[in-house]
């Protein structure tokens, strides 16, 4: 899923404990002088006599910098808006922070004023000395990010991942076959597949091997993105001047680690773009969204119109989607584990569609509708970016009474929407029947109750512009693992299950802690469906 975002876990402000104790005493006072000069006093005061949305009390200076929970602020955030409501303001230093915690409240301010709600916050630190500059997902409302999504949505609306299904299929089938042959490694024959299907799609690479270099430099990228921590949260992103300081004062870690994140920004945005742009000189590119793009833009002098704009979406696209994929297969993975029952009702649906022989293919969606509400089921029980992405908002607003002030920072607690019991009753629980109904002892979808891919994918003009393939995508890896295994807990020495904990991390993407899962083919006749896999000629994404 590439959360257009998709690509930072949430905002967050761990700005004081980003510093060791001795700079803390050698520079607050200098923070406070910066804060002083660089930030304008906030006025909350309305002629009208709005009031800033209610939320915990702060102290001075800091605010509320002090409360924000170490990690999983999603539990934290839930907890005011029981105690403060579905709106609730919080400030960090200087900044104002208002944490948006019902879906009604995100479609009316993030979607119906979007022309107001849809940048984001500035985050210097991985912008100007990180090199993310390119990034979709962090980009402020303008002509480039227009841009980006016009041409994300050009190759990834819901008609042109249609050309893509098939290929999409081949990926979940050399995924479960190397699954069938070596079990242990289930996780990296998945995150080979959903990289696969995003390097070709998006540059016609396809990816060799557990070895692969596109591979690596995206997994290299999500590791060095997050070595300074959560974006947004670095002093220097509070008080951009800080930036002016000598590195040094910060650790004798932080210039290496600036270099290593410059160097990861590059190798996933322009490294595999001129890759492709030296495969079109020499004849050997194959069609993709890169290619397509550059053809369609290059001008007589071999230069390219909007050559940043074209390696910033296909780059966002290369990085955030792989990550957040495999996160959701592996919490469909853990939910069927624990859930035997309803991994079992599952595969006896597909098993009277395929009848033992044949696999499963997205045409097949509307014909399996348990399967289908499985799928909605995982991204509602354990959403992979459960603080969405920060909106920022540019002009003072106005809702219900209360002054949301421009510069705001706006956090949509994903996590308490999904959980909301108004719309989802017992929602810790795993259950695909609450979007189901049954007539004539057939399951069909109950309209009545929110899809929670409107809530999954985000809100407004910032809303994930590869949703649709990142749907189909997981939902064939998904319907293609039950039809094949039959996943459950090892055993202990003592033949006791070994359960995958349910309390998810926190990251880039919310994935599973380290688990293991056993998986037996269901039938004789598994691997000869998979024998085949994977195939001598294979299939290609029709990027027209």
């Amino acid at each position: 899923m590439f959360k257009d975002s998709q690509f930072f876990s949430s905002f967050s402000l761990d700005s004081v404990s980003q510093l060791s104790t001795v700079t803390l005493l050698l520079f607050i006072p200098a923070f406070i002088f910066i804060a002083r000069q660089a930030l304008p006093r906030l006025v909350f005061a309305d002629p009208r006599r709005l009031v800033y949305p209610p939320g915990p009390k702060g102290v001075p200076f800091l605010g509320n910098a002090h409360q924000m929970a170490p990690s999983r602020r999603w539990y934290q955030f839930a907890d005011w808006a029981s105690r403060y409501g579905s709106v609730v303001g919080i400030r960090i230093m200087r900044q104002t922070v208002i944490i948006l915690n019902k879906y009604e409240v995100a479609v009316d301010l993030l979607t119906k004023k979007g022309a107001i709600y849809s940048s984001r916050p500035k985050q210097t630190l991985g912008s100007l000395y990180g090199g993310w500059d390119f990034a979709t997902s962090q980009l402020p409302y303008g002509d480039e990010l227009v841009s980006q999504r016009r041409f994300a949505y050009r190759f990834l609306n819901a008609p042109e991942v249609t050309g893509y299904h098939a290929f999409l299929a081949e990926s979940a089938r050399i995924a479960v076959a190397r699954i069938l042959r070596t079990p242990e490694n289930f996780k990296q024959w998945v995150h080979m597949s959903t990289g696969r299907n995003i390097m070709m799609m998006a540059y016609g690479h396809e990816v060799s091997g557990e070895e692969d270099e596109w591979i690596k430099r995206a997994d290299s990228a999500v590791q060095t993105r997050f070595v300074l921590g959560t974006p947004g949260a670095h002093p220097i992103d509070v008080f951009p001047i800080l930036g002016k300081l000598p590195f040094w004062i910060w650790g004798k870690e932080f210039k290496k680690n600036i270099e290593a994140m410059r160097s990861s920004a590059y190798g996933i945005s322009q490294a595999p773009y001129e890759a492709v742009r030296k495969q079109m000189r020499e004849g050997t590119a194959v069609h993709s969204m890169v290619s397509k793009l550059v053809e369609d833009n290059i001008k007589d002098d071999g230069t390219v119109r909007y050559e940043k704009e074209i390696y910033g979406i296909a780059g966002t696209i290369y990085f955030a989607g792989t990550d957040t994929s495999n996160a959701t297969i592996e919490a469909f993975i853990v939910a069927m584990i624990t859930h035997p029952d309803i991994q079992k009702k599952a595969q006896s649906e597909l098993d009277e569609l395929l009848r033992g022989q044949r696999l499963p293919v997205l045409d097949d969606r509307d014909s399996l509708p348990y399967v289908q509400a499985v799928f909605k089921e995982t991204l509602r029980w354990k959403p992979v970016v459960p603080l969405g992405l920060p909106h920022f908002l540019t002009e003072n607003d106005e809702y219900k009474g209360m002054l949301l002030p421009a510069r705001s920072i706006i956090i949509g607690n994903t996590w308490n929407m999904m959980h909301d019991e108004e719309i989802y009753p017992l929602p810790l629980s795993f259950d695909p029947t609450r979007f189901l109904l049954y007539k004539k002892n057939k399951p069909v979808f109950n309209p009545d109750i929110l899809d929670p891919e409107e809530i999954a994918f985000g809100f407004g003009r910032r809303i994930c512009p590869g949703r649709h393939f990142a749907v189909s995508s997981i939902w064939i890896t998904m319907a293609t693992l039950l039809t094949a295994f039959e996943m459950s807990p090892p055993l202990d020495s003592d033949g006791k299950p070994v359960l995958p904990d349910l309390e998810f991390g926190d990251g880039l993407a919310s994935r599973p802690k380290p688990f293991r899962c056993v998986f037996r083919p269901r039938s004789d006749n598994i691997p000869t469906l998979l024998s085949d896999y994977p195939p001598a000629s294979m299939a290609r994404p029709l990027v027209r």
